[in-house]
């Protein structure tokens, strides 16, 4: 009676359509999502949940493994990297590159500061009314305002070349390609 069923018409069709339905049915799965790449006007490519536009194209992101196997010297692969990680990467080396502009003005601006205090230091005069033991102590305090002065300059200096450092550095490992 089995092959009865197997045979009946009924059954095939079922078949075939359940199968066409599977073949019809979107290709993501569970863990994976789907998301759209577009192109800007300024000709930029940036990826977004819905579709944008007439030109956006239906990317899948698969999720990477959890454990990715170990690649010896001889079966060492390019990892692929997904759009969203390429895209938030992009993004982060836009803003890095923004703050080192930042910086290097804040710096420039920084040294014309200290240079105008600096000078403003020098050139000023005791007051001519000082007796010799008031004049002493006039430039012993100048001296150690000065020594003040630079020493806030080098921390300030020091402060913003750690700054640039770091974002130096971040740069340099978001260059790098991925998976090394």
């Amino acid at each position: 009676m089995p092959n009865a069923f197997f045979r009946c018409r009924a059954f095939r069709l079922r078949a075939v359509l359940l199968h066409a339905a599977l073949l019809a049915a979107p290709a993501v799965t569970a863990g994976e999502t789907l998301v759209y790449r577009c192109t800007s006007p300024d000709g930029s490519i940036r990826f977004e949940a819905n579709p944008c536009g007439p030109d956006a194209a239906a990317v899948t992101l698969r999720p990477s493994p959890s454990a990715p196997p170990a690649a010896t010297k001889k079966t060492r692969e390019a990892v692929v990297e997904s759009p969203q990680a390429f895209a938030l990467r992009q993004q982060r080396l836009a803003q890095i590159e923004s703050e080192l502009r930042d910086l290097a003005r804040e710096r420039d601006a920084l040294r014309a500061r200290h240079a105008d205090e600096r000078m403003a230091l020098a050139v000023r005069e005791p007051p001519a009314d000082l007796k010799p033991a008031q004049r002493a102590a006039y430039e012993k305090a100048r001296v150690r305002e000065r020594e003040g002065v630079e020493r806030r300059q080098v921390k300030e200096m020091e402060f913003l070349e750690r700054r640039a450092a770091r974002l130096e550095r971040e740069r340099t490992r978001l260059l790098q390609p991925p998976g090394r």
